[in-house]
């Protein structure tokens, strides 16, 4: 236990050690203007670094299109005209966008009619033509929001001014004669969505009129019929009104949604059997029905697999789990512990380390703290002195903890031992003393070192837990082969959603794979030795906490609170423990109270844990200072180490993956 009878000749130490720390204070101050100096080359470095990023981060820009609305009407004459509504949300600076109107029979041309912008603040802009300039297509534009048609290649440009915000642009043009008329039917194949645009197309809605004579009517498979090719999960139905409704959930770049109608070919009134449109000697309807038939059935096949794999996910997900919670009760369900008394009074397991039971206290997991939790046990056990002390730093005088080595302590475990090895074989270079910024010093210095000095340390802890047989022997195991099943269910999930392109695929898999990692948190198991120990543990911080409010005679040796005060910090509870100390056991304080006032370097026992009785210190108590200095330290090391079914007959439906034909074309953005 720390106390007055080693004070003189630790501040002897302190006065030598001091006159070291001055003599090398000259080289230090040089050392220390060197780190300086190459730490502003690279604080420069970074700036030029940033200065030259800056350009590629500034001109970093996307785009995306949440939502495409299209009203389309196929006229007698074979014409189709059509109303696009496209929102761009704009993330950057953009000036121009375009539309590609690709695979346009030769015959047929693009009409665009008017163009007109609408922004999120509500502003409407209508755009005025203006004639085509070649370079337009690389970059550039007119001075002013307009658009423009290049004919040769059949796209269409759309030039504004955007910034960061949302722009909802609207075209309307016409395509003649795309209609193609046969002897039995006529037939409208178009690429409502194409392949060119470089970001998604998400919900798309596109609506589809058709010429019905005056006396007919739209029926459904019989008069009319629609597919629909590209996404599986977009679908065509018919409108009570007679119109055709397509809608796309998502279009992905690259990829393409397209429209296939076919009706009357005596629905086509204004196209003549000499226009280019017109194949009056052909039959088409047969070889329509017998190619959808087979992409329909193609479809059909796919979504079967994508169900079918998600059945697999499914099942797999629920195996899984079932087995990580029948695995939990078997081997990771705590057994209950034979010791149910509510307080504690006594070490929760008499001869093992304090170290040794924080591991047991969190399933062996390593927490720099037990390197505090030593130290402060070896205090408590006189293997080591703690004083306080100044020294000049530059211009300063700094106040420092002083740590002091009792030659005549013999470490009783692998755990003391090299704890001291650390402190002053490594740190201390051999000498019986040390300051407490030293270790930071030395990690900083020495970062390989020192972390590799903590890993051997806390190897000897993991040991002797291992030794106490706190835990059972496969607990480890079914942890890590839990934690692995975790890992391979999201594989799986990621491989079924790949083959099946369904991305619900993956969602079981995820599910399960949080389950059985939650549980894998709890798959090791103490022993009933462990069991036991860890019930005391608790029963002793419950004690600690509660023992002023109880009817009992306290202890009034400063030796056994010492030992206590231990725990008392390893369970988080020293303020509270010494708050109630001091209130209950007030003698235990007034004689180190007394020396206090003597010497300015005395530390008390109770300042191991908290300054809030010194009025003459202005460092913080000594548990804190030295885990500020270990975590720097560790910090200092680590600096330096340092992702419906589709219909054959054209009733409606879901799409086909076929097709591919039709007119059409995509677009973007610059």
């Amino acid at each position: 236990m720390q106390n007055s009878l080693f004070y003189q000749k630790n501040k002897n130490i302190l006065t030598n050690e001091r006159m070291t720390i001055s003599k090398n204070s000259v080289s230090e101050k040089t050392e220390k203007h060197f780190s300086v100096s190459i730490l502003f080359l690279g604080f420069l470095a970074a700036v030029m670094l940033a200065l030259v990023l800056m350009p590629q981060v500034a001109y970093a820009k996307s785009y995306e299109m949440p939502k495409v609305t299209i009203d389309a009407a196929a006229h007698e004459n074979g014409d189709l005209q059509v109303t696009e509504q496209r929102t761009f949300s704009f993330n950057g600076t953009f000036s121009a966008v375009w539309w590609e109107f690709e695979n346009i029979p030769s015959y047929s041309s693009l009409n665009v009619s008017s163009v007109s912008l609408a922004y999120d603040s509500g502003e409407t802009k209508q755009l005025s033509s203006v004639p085509f300039v070649l370079d337009w297509r690389d970059a550039g534009g007119p001075a002013y929001s307009s658009y423009s048609v290049d004919s040769p290649k059949n796209t269409l440009y759309v030039f504004f001014a955007a910034e960061d915000e949302d722009v909802t642009i609207t075209i309307n043009y016409t395509i003649t004669d795309v209609v193609s008329v046969h002897q039995d039917v006529a037939e409208l194949y178009w690429k409502v969505v194409g392949t060119s645009w470089a970001a998604d197309s998400q919900n798309v809605s596109m609506n589809l009129s058709l010429p019905v004579p005056a006396g007919a009517s739209v029926v459904p498979g019989d008069t009319v019929r629609a597919w629909g090719h590209g996404p599986l999960n977009a679908t065509v139905a018919f409108q009570d009104d007679g119109t055709i409704q397509y809608s796309i959930p998502s279009v992905s770049s690259g990829h393409y949604a397209e429209a296939r109608v076919v009706f009357p070919s005596s629905w086509m009134t204004g196209v003549k059997p000499t226009d280019e449109n017109a194949n009056p000697n052909q039959s088409k309807l047969d070889s329509i029905l017998s190619e959808e038939q087979q992409w329909a059935d193609e479809a059909n096949a796919q979504r079967i697999g994508s169900i079918v794999l998600l059945l697999v996910a499914i099942a797999v997900s629920l195996a899984a789990c079932i087995w990580a919670l029948w695995n939990f009760i078997r081997y990771g369900k705590e057994l209950k512990p034979q010791f149910i008394d509510e307080y504690w009074r006594d070490v929760p397991v008499k001869g093992e380390h304090p170290a040794v039971i924080g591991r047991l206290c969190r399933f062996d997991k390593q927490e720099a703290s037990d390197f505090t939790v030593t130290i402060m046990n070896l205090v408590n056990e006189g293997a080591l002195l703690i004083n306080k002390g100044t020294y000049p730093s530059g211009k300063k005088v700094v106040e420092d903890y002083y740590l002091t080595r009792v030659d005549s302590y013999i470490p009783k475990t692998e755990i003391d031992r090299k704890a001291l090895s650390i402190l002053f074989d490594d740190i201390a270079k051999g000498k019986n003393a040390l300051w407490l910024a030293s270790i930071k010093q030395y990690a900083k210095d020495n970062p390989t070192d020192f972390s590799a000095d903590m890993e051997t340390w806390q190897d000897q802890v993991t040991a002797q837990t291992m030794q106490g047989n706190y835990f059972e022997d496969y607990s480890k195991d079914k942890k890590f082969k839990t934690i692995g099943l975790a890992l391979g269910l999201l594989l799986l999930g990621f491989v079924l959603s790949c083959i099946s392109e369904n991305p619900l695929v993956i969602a079981p898999c995820i599910i399960a794979s949080v389950v059985v990692g939650v549980l894998s948190r709890f798959m090791e198991r103490r022993t009933q030795k462990g069991a036991d120990a860890y019930a005391r543990c608790k029963a002793l911080k419950k004690w600690l906490t509660d023992f002023s409010a109880l009817n009992e005679r306290p202890v009034l040796d400063i030796k056994v609170w010492g030992k206590f005060m231990v725990y008392a910090y390893l369970f988080g509870v020293a303020d509270k423990v010494m708050k109630e100390l001091r209130k209950t056991i007030p003698e235990l304080f007034s004689a180190d109270e007394q020396m206090m006032g003597q010497s300015p370097y005395y530390v008390p026992w109770w300042l191991l844990y908290t300054n809030a009785y010194s009025s003459n210190s202005v460092l913080p108590d000594f548990t804190s200072a030295f885990d500020n200095a270990l975590s720097s330290s560790l910090e200092a090391t680590s600096s330096a180490a340092s992702g419906d079914f589709s219909s054959g007959g054209g009733f409606g439906g879901g799409f086909s993956g076929g097709g591919g034909g039709g007119f059409g074309g995509g677009g973007g953005a610059r």
